[in-house]
């Protein structure tokens, strides 16, 4: 029988996100059928240790700059130890440096996965250099149709090398949770019938965390018992704490930190709100959307393709607080509207992003290039 074949992911970080949630995802499917998988990373996070427990070879590689020209060489080194048959980049150090160095070291697949729309692909130098490099890759995966129309754009892509493959998610981890969120509410001392208004994203510049204190700033003045909660951890912990602080926001605001029973949390909100200034597909809005939250989200990347204004969420204008505020405050006072839109996005992600139909194609994409290459797959 010929032996499994090996995949080695390699990602920036393993810190809590969207991207790393779909190295952590996928390979969990990957070895439910068969394949075995690797993981390489630059930046330590909580699911290094989820990864570990899972019996996955989870290797540490630093990194001392951007463009750290040893980085290639420690990842061909990896590469060299424990040879893969597919080497799967995401995130931008590790696809720069990592499709190079696979091809370097004789690995038969090569592929990327692009998850946002970064504001630095914009610079033509960046576009280009960045653009370059997928050369080194058979294939680059976008997450939105939206994403793979920026790439080819600024990247300078041929349009027959991306294909999208849209993040996907798993809805029934997010139902029956009701008291379970109630609970979470009393742990956190927020009442019942208090309307929770939340963010879910890593405390980086990208998220704009302080458009959203702006705006809950704002819908504090017309509803006084709101409260809000900030869920995640970042650089930026600090610098939004005082903000809160100066904005006269202590009793309404709370920080949660890192959770890892997000189905829960999205479940104790009433709305979920994304004031990213950019984005690829959010998991956070797909995890809110499984769990019948109606969203509040700016209209940036693919969640122009994700959220249907007016039917799945409300969309609004970048880097605007009072439009946020405005968005939130119609669905605070018309719970109606509030269940409508939630129902409506749980079956839309529900339809349309299914977690299995992401792995499938996933799968069928390894399974093309394995024999585009000649090597024999796994029964």
């Amino acid at each position: 029988m010929n032996k499994p074949i090996h995949v080695l992911q390699m990602v920036d970080s393993l810190d809590v996100g969207g991207a790393e949630g779909l190295v952590l995802g996928l390979t969990r499917k990957l070895m439910s059928d068969g394949f075995r998988v690797s993981v390489c990373y630059c930046e330590p996070g909580p699911i290094a240790d989820d990864l570990t427990r899972m019996g996955v070879n989870v290797t540490h590689i630093p990194w001392h700059s951007r463009f750290d020209p040893m980085l290639p060489v420690r990842m061909a080194n990896v590469i060299r130890r424990d040879p893969p048959q597919i080497v799967h980049t995401h995130l931008f150090k590790s696809d720069f440096h990592g499709r190079f160095a696979a091809r370097l070291s004789g690995v038969p697949v090569v592929l990327s996965t692009l998850h946002s729309c970064n504001e630095w692909a914009k610079n033509p130098f960046f576009g280009f250099t960045y653009g370059v490099t997928t050369r080194f890759a058979d294939r680059i995966i976008a997450v939105a149709e939206e994403v793979r129309d920026y790439a080819i754009h600024h990247f300078h892509l041929a349009s027959s090398r991306i294909l999208t493959i849209a993040n996907g998610i798993d809805v029934r981890r997010f139902e029956n949770k009701k008291e379970a969120a109630l609970n979470l509410r009393a742990e956190l001392g927020i009442a019942s019938d208090a309307p929770l208004i939340g963010i879910v994203a890593r405390l980086d510049p990208p998220k704009d965390h302080e458009t959203f204190l702006r705006a809950a700033a704002l819908i504090k003045k017309v509803a006084p018992n709101a409260r809000f909660a900030i869920v995640g951890d970042g650089p930026l912990r600090e610098s939004l704490t005082k903000l809160s602080a100066d904005l006269g926001l202590d009793r309404e605001v709370v920080f949660c930190g890192r959770r890892n029973d997000i189905p829960t949390v999205m479940n104790a909100l009433d709305i979920l709100v994304l004031s990213s200034v950019y984005e690829g597909l959010p998991m956070a809005l797909l995890e809110g959307m499984a769990a019948s939250r109606p969203v509040v989200s700016t209209a940036v990347g693919g969640i122009t393709g994700l959220v249907v204004d007016g039917e799945t969420g409300l969309l609004v204008p970048p880097s605007d607080p009072k439009a946020i505020a405005d968005a939130c405050l119609r669905l605070v006072v018309d719970p109606d509207l509030r269940c409508q839109i939630g129902q409506a996005a749980y079956a839309r992600a529900k339809e349309k992003y299914s977690l299995d139909e992401m792995y499938s194609k996933t799968i069928r994409l390894y399974s093309a290039l394995l024999s585009q290459h000649g090597v024999v797959q796994h029964e």
